[in-house]
């Protein structure tokens, strides 16, 4: 079994959950639009930021290329929003394993992201996409499950990476949840 195999299964609840929680924002409302963003900018610069600080070795090919907390922020500034601070929902990524596994759901976001982005031009075409639209027309998910598949893990390193990618799951659910409470 491959890492990305592993983690697929591994976190398939957590997938789905997740999934669930980002599928009941409405985009043809601009507010949901605007939670939506607020949730994602609430944990994807403080994933990056700490990938950023692992050594070059321990990420995917063009890895500030990937990047897109300067998508989401030019997002929000569009909508006159503010981004939320850095860490607002805070995770520890402390080793190469963690790392892996929070960049797989990153990764994998950008494929939900290509979905939302069609339902949000079928409802808001003028609305800010920079995010979602961000590597359309790239191999960036095929690279990265090829460099993925080279990773050699140990028994221990593999649940290791499966942790990472639960905390960062589980950082997108509560997120949406603050988000989406009746108290927002």
């Amino acid at each position: 079994m491959t890492l990305r195999t592993t983690l697929r299964a591994a976190t398939r609840q957590d997938h789905d959950r997740v999934d669930q929680l980002g599928g009941a924002f409405d985009f043809t409302n601009p507010s949901d639009y605007e939670a939506f963003l607020r949730a994602h900018a609430a944990v994807l610069p403080g994933v990056e930021a700490a990938l950023d600080s692992a050594p070059p070795e321990d990420l995917p090919p063009a890895w500030a290329q990937r990047r897109r907390t300067a998508a989401l922020t030019a997002d929000l500034a569009a909508l006159g929003l503010a981004p939320p601070p850095q860490a607002a929902i805070p995770l520890a990524l402390p080793d190469r394993a963690t790392r892996l596994g929070a960049l797989y759901v990153l990764e994998g976001s950008r494929l939900g992201g290509a979905v939302l982005r069609r339902r949000l031009a079928a409802s808001q075409p003028q609305a800010p996409d920079a995010y979602l639209a961000h590597g359309a027309g790239q191999p960036f998910w095929r690279s990265f499950l090829d460099w993925l598949d080279g990773q050699v893990m140990s028994e221990a390193q593999t649940d290791a990476a499966v942790e990472g990618a639960r905390q960062v799951f589980r950082a997108f659910e509560m997120a949406f949840k603050i988000e989406t409470s009746p108290a927002r």
